[in-house]
């Protein structure tokens, strides 16, 4: 049904705006909803999962261990109350009420030393006057006493009172407490006791000065707050660390308990939305970046389901593993590096680096490790990803293990020393020890994990392709016995292929492979093609050409056959679908046009099903498929000829379209056409045409170095074998 153009600019826009709806990404998109709702599920279960159903004077049902370290606040508090506890009163005198308290007696004495002075009044009224303006309970006798004194001997005793006030109320003060007050009064009796011999007078001196007793030190709250709060902030809060025990099993457990246990997220009070919340909202943040870094950097894998499947997957069971081991001593720098190797060595090296950072902080939250665990976790899958960015062979993964465990040891140490740990401590160098043990751990774990993901996800990796191209391989084994000539034909395509995809930055070890598979379809009827008729009669010449078009387009479609009944993986099998594109049969279209009766000749009839290639790597196998053929049937095979030939080639398929879809540029061709003109240059050179004579001379030579030995064998004809053994010239 014709859509009306009202619904096709509807879909237009929508696709404008919601680009991966027409990109065809809706599986990635399930997958990365899966993945997030598992990833959520098992953070949410883990920190359900390790909370404990208790309440204060309960026992303890199990011992219960720090996940992570926190800050005891409740410790901490008691121990700042202890520290303002301990500071000592801070008084402050007050230097006034000293000087007010000498001036008072100063007048005192001015009035007795007046009364004295005034002989006309009767004693007794003076002794009555003194006795009411300083009531200090003393007897008539004693006034009078006083009063009879001289100028020299009142002033004596006025000094004495001045200097004994000074002391008791200048040295620390007198605090404002009725036990200050006393203890002053107390030291006044002590110093006047030797002040006079006088009983009258000593008993004067140490009452009224006594009575000018006042406080002049008080309490300075202000200063004293101030000093506890100084106090308090030099207590440093009280930790509980990682592995610390926080409530031993059987022990009553305390309101404190209780309050780090909700500090540490680990006590049950029920449903409680924030660990599903808080779970969902870090999750949402990884699986974003990852699905960020395939669409800004690596678009073209976001193309495949099985990428993102991987990934996922790797993801999943990386974090349920860290969840499962967190428990093991010296199994914490285990799982980022084997998944940043699996990772690299499946998918890619820069994903192996977004998933090793993402898995290390996801680890660290989970398991409530500390970040000394994260950084080298993340160290070590940087490593790991370094270590299999190239490989050729299995062995490289333990290589890139062993890179793990040094820089694991490298970075742990570092951060030890710059934390001031004791290097000659037994368990520091027990987990040194045994985080350059698990890099080698992870990469032995991934050499054995890799095997089970790329069979069912279709992924080839480096290791693969070299396990594909030993020659003993049964499918390999089947087109070397069956098709020798197109066995032959297939190792010079490879060869070819390997170095134009090398020169362009294409995977080169994967077009070697896949030129080694492409005419594996030709086994099934060997004899129908060139490559394997040897001088043979050809069959073709008693079939129609359109028959011999249908038997010749039939060995991809045989080759994709053969490959799935050998369980070729997918990579492998688009070299033989796609390394003829749709390109023209020429041969057989050209002799049914000649052999036309006026019937016509369908162009269609005569072209391969395709589809035309679509990475770097099959195109190059097509064009050196072409060219290897092409060249072998030069009869002068110089080197402008094969690169007459090779540009030719190339600029055919350029111009048919078969490599519109396989992203290689204009520039990239001109390297591969230098780059085959030079491989099969080495391949088809000339080799020397010696002159009879020479030839005699070469033979009674080896003749008189052979004695007794087998007849050298001689070479006559260009292409034979040369005197010095060389390789024969293909045909």
């Amino acid at each position: 049904m014709k859509k009306t153009p009202s619904e096709g600019s509807w879909s237009l826009r929508i696709g404008e705006r919601y680009p991966w709806l027409s990109e065809g990404l809706a599986p990635q998109l399930g997958i990365a909803a899966l993945v997030w709702l598992l990833i959520v599920t098992i953070f949410a279960v883990t920190l359900f999962a390790h909370r404990v159903d208790v309440s204060a004077t309960d026992l303890a049902p199990r011992t219960i261990v720090a996940p992570y370290g926190v800050v005891d606040w409740s410790a901490t508090a008691k121990a700042r109350q202890d520290a303002m506890q301990s500071v000592p009163k801070f008084y402050t005198t007050n230097p006034k009420i000293l000087n007010q308290q000498k001036q008072k007696a100063t007048n005192d004495y001015a009035y007795i030393s007046a009364l004295s002075e005034d002989t006309a009044a009767p004693l007794s009224e003076r002794e009555a006057a003194l006795a009411s303006a300083i009531p200090i309970g003393l007897p008539k006798s004693v006034w009078g006493t006083v009063l009879a004194l001289t100028p020299t001997e009142l002033a004596q005793l006025q000094q004495d009172t001045l200097v004994t006030l000074s002391s008791a109320m200048g040295s620390g003060g007198v605090r404002d407490s009725a036990v200050g007050v006393q203890e002053a009064k107390t030291f006044v009796a002590g110093l006047t006791q030797q002040e006079s011999t006088d009983p009258s007078l000593r008993l004067f001196l140490t009452t009224y000065t006594q009575s000018l007793i006042v406080p002049n030190t008080f309490l300075n709250k202000q200063e004293i707050r101030t000093r506890r709060q100084q106090a308090a902030n030099q207590v440093p809060p009280v930790k509980i660390l990682k592995g610390e025990v926080v409530v031993q099993a059987g022990q009553v457990v305390t309101p404190g308990d209780i309050t780090v246990l909700k500090q540490l997220g680990l006590l049950d009070q029920g449903f409680a939305v924030g660990p599903i919340l808080g779970s969902m909202i870090f999750v949402t943040a990884v699986v974003a970046l990852v699905g960020a870094y395939f669409w800004y950097l690596r678009r073209k894998l976001l193309g495949s389901w099985r990428v993102a499947a991987m990934a996922g997957l790797i993801m999943v069971l990386g974090v349920a593993a860290a969840d499962t081991l967190s428990g093991v001593p010296g199994l914490s720098y285990l799982v980022v590096p084997t998944a940043a190797i699996m990772v690299t060595a499946l998918v890619d090296s820069g994903l192996g680096l977004v998933i090793a950072g993402i898995l290390a902080l996801a680890i660290s939250v989970l398991t409530g490790a500390d970040l000394n665990v994260a950084l080298v976790s993340f160290f070590g899958g940087i490593a790991g990803v370094f270590g299999t960015s190239r490989l050729s062979q299995r062995y490289d993964i333990l290589r890139a293990g062993i890179l793990v465990g040094i820089v694991n040891l490298l970075a742990l140490l570092g951060l030890d020393v710059m934390e001031g740990a004791g290097l000659l401590q037994t368990q520091v160098w027990q987990y040194l020890i045994w985080a350059m043990v698990d890099g080698i751990f992870a990469s032995i774990l991934a050499m054995g994990s890799i095997p089970l993901l790329e069979g069912p996800f279709g992924v080839i990796t480096a290791m693969k392709l070299i396990e594909l191209s030993n020659p003993n391989q049964p499918l390999l084994r089947k087109l070397l016995v069956e098709a020798p000539g197109t066995y032959h034909h297939s190792i010079m395509v490879g060869n070819l292929a390997e170095a134009g995809t090398e020169a362009v930055g294409g995977n080169s070890l994967l077009a070697r492979v896949g030129a080694y598979y492409h005419d594996i379809g030709k086994s099934k009827r060997p004899y129908f093609f060139v490559d394997n008729q040897f001088g043979a009669e050809n069959p073709h010449d008693r079939l129609a050409p359109t028959l011999s078009s249908i038997i010749i387009s039939s060995h991809v479609r045989d080759g994709i056959e053969l490959a799935r009944e050998y369980r070729v993986p997918e990579p492998i099998v688009n070299f033989i679908r796609e390394h003829h594109g749709t390109t023209l049969i020429r041969f057989f279209y050209q002799k049914a046009l000649d052999q036309d009766n006026g019937d016509g000749v369908e162009e269609a009839d005569f072209r391969y099903d395709g589809p035309r290639p679509q990475s770097k790597e099959t195109a190059i196998v097509m064009l050196a498929d072409a060219s290897e053929a092409t060249v072998r049937t030069l009869k002068n095979p110089t080197p402008q000829a094969i690169e007459q030939v090779v540009r030719r080639l190339i600029k055919e398929r350029l111009e048919d379209g078969q490599l519109d879809e396989s992203n290689l540029t204009l520039k990239e061709l001109d390297i591969i056409a230098r780059t085959f003109t030079r491989v099969l240059t080495g391949v088809f050179h000339q080799r020397i045409e010696y002159p009879d004579r020479v030839l005699k001379e070469m033979e009674r030579s080896r003749g008189n170095g052979n004695r007794g030995g087998k007849p050298p064998r001689l070479v006559r004809r260009m292409g034979g074998d040369s005197p010095r053994g060389g390789p024969r010239r293909s045909h």
